[in-house]
């Protein structure tokens, strides 16, 4: 997992005020891609582990019911864990003004300013750079490619 954090940064506090320009949202790729990548990866497995327990909550009256406590104690063990190592990836995110998308799908939104007006620039993984944008109150499946006449209305 990325550390992007330092000492003296707490992992609950966003960056304040910070916004973005396309150019400078796509410096950041680097360490966002990295931390996406540990994201989908711990999405995917506690999705796993959440159907885990769900099968077990299914399992009526178990044969041999250590086993099943000790699987059941290890699943939840591990959830916890992949739980907590979400809330540190999501925490670096936040700690540079990054934002995930819940439901999550991978996409990420940098605060930025259209004409002054607040707007969300926007990249999912397979973008080469952060090349679109949508409004504060829609999803990335809003987006819209950034064009050139935008850009100097953008600039930070």
């Amino acid at each position: 997992m990325v550390r992007a954090i330092g000492k003296n940064q707490t992992l609950s506090q966003p960056t304040g005020g910070l916004t973005y320009t396309p150019a400078r949202a796509s410096r950041t790729l680097p360490l966002v891609r990295r931390v996406v990548k540990d994201l989908l990866r711990l999405h995917e497995t506690m999705e796993q582990q959440r159907l885990q327990l769900d099968g077990f909550q299914q399992i009526g009256d178990p044969i041999d019911r250590e086993a099943y406590r000790d699987e059941l104690e290890d699943v939840e063990k591990s959830l916890t864990s992949e739980q907590e190592k979400w809330t540190q990836c999501v925490a670096e995110l936040t700690a540079i003004g990054v934002m995930h998308h819940s439901p999550f799908d991978g996409s990420v939104d940098f605060p930025a300013l259209l004409n002054r007006r607040p707007i969300r620039l926007c990249w999912r993984p397979g973008d080469t750079a952060v090349e679109y944008w949508h409004e504060v109150d829609e999803s990335s499946a809003d987006r819209k490619k950034i064009d050139r006449e935008m850009l100097p209305a953008l600039a930070g």
